[in-house]
C-alpha cells in the first residue's frame, strides 16, 4: 500500500470519527435543550395565578423602608441568587423585558439572595445591572424575608402582577413570560450552563 492511499484511509477514518463526535454532541444538544424547556415551563414552585401578592417588610439597597403596599402594581418581580448560573443568564432578559414592555422603576422589584461564600463582584454586578430599572432588596438566602414570603423553592422565580395586586403568570425563564422582547445577549464570559439538580433553576436554600 502506497503511502498516499494509507494517508487517505486515516483521513476519512479521521472524519468519519469527527462526525459521529458531533452527532452524538448535536443529539445530546436537543435532549437537553428539550429537558431544560420542560422544566423551565414547569410552574409547580411558583406560587399560582391570582394570589395577592405577600406581605413582606424589608428594606432596599438605597437604606429605604419597604413594603407589599409599597411596590406598583401592575408590576413585575424578579427573585435571583447571585450563585445561580441561571440567574445571570436570565438577568439581561429580564432588564430588556421590563424595559421593553415599559415598566416604571417603581412597577419593578427585584430580589437578590446571597450565600456565605457569595463572590463580592459577583453581587455587586448584578445589583448594579438590576439599579436602573428596578427597586432592588439585597438578603440572605436562607433568611430573606421575601424571598421566603413569596415561599420561593428555585431561582430564578419572575412573577407578573395585575392591577390590582394579584399574580398574574409566574415563571423560572424570562423568555416564558407573555410578550418577551428578543433575548438580550448574554455578556462574555457569563456562565451558559444550568444548575446540575434541576436544570434551569437553582433550589432555594433552607438553611
Amino acid at each position: 500500500m502506497s503511502v498516499l492511499a494509507a494517508l487517505c484511509i486515516v483521513l476519512a477514518l479521521a472524519t468519519a470519527g469527527h462526525l459521529l463526535v458531533t452527532f452524538g454532541l448535536v443529539r445530546r444538544l436537543r435532549a437537553h435543550t428539550d429537558l431544560l424547556d420542560q422544566l423551565t415551563n414547569n410552574t409547580d414552585r411558583l406560587l399560582p395565578p391570582g394570589t395577592p401578592v405577600p406581605s413582606f417588610t424589608t428594606r432596599t439597597t438605597d437604606g429605604d423602608p419597604l413594603t407589599q403596599a409599597d411596590l406598583r402594581h401592575p408590576a413585575a418581580v424578579a427573585l435571583l441568587a447571585v450563585d445561580c448560573p441561571h440567574c445571570r443568564t436570565n438577568l439581561p432578559d429580564f432588564v430588556a423585558y421590563v424595559q421593553g414592555a415599559g415598566y416604571s422603576r417603581d412597577h419593578v422589584l427585584a430580589v437578590v439572595t446571597t450565600a456565605e461564600h457569595t463572590d463580592p463582584a459577583a453581587r455587586r454586578d448584578m445589583l448594579d445591572a438590576l439599579a436602573p430599572v428596578a427597586t432592588v432588596v439585597c438578603e440572605d438566602a436562607a433568611t430573606g424575608t421575601v424571598t421566603g414570603a413569596f415561599g420561593a423553592q428555585a431561582f430564578p422565580s419572575f412573577y407578573l402582577t395585575h392591577a390590582d395586586a394579584t399574580l398574574t403568570t409566574g415563571s423560572h425563564a424570562v423568555r416564558r413570560l407573555p410578550g418577551t422582547p428578543a433575548p438580550a445577549p448574554t455578556p462574555a464570559g457569563t456562565p451558559a450552563e444550568v444548575a446540575d439538580q434541576v436544570p434551569g433553576t437553582t433550589p432555594a436554600r433552607t438553611g
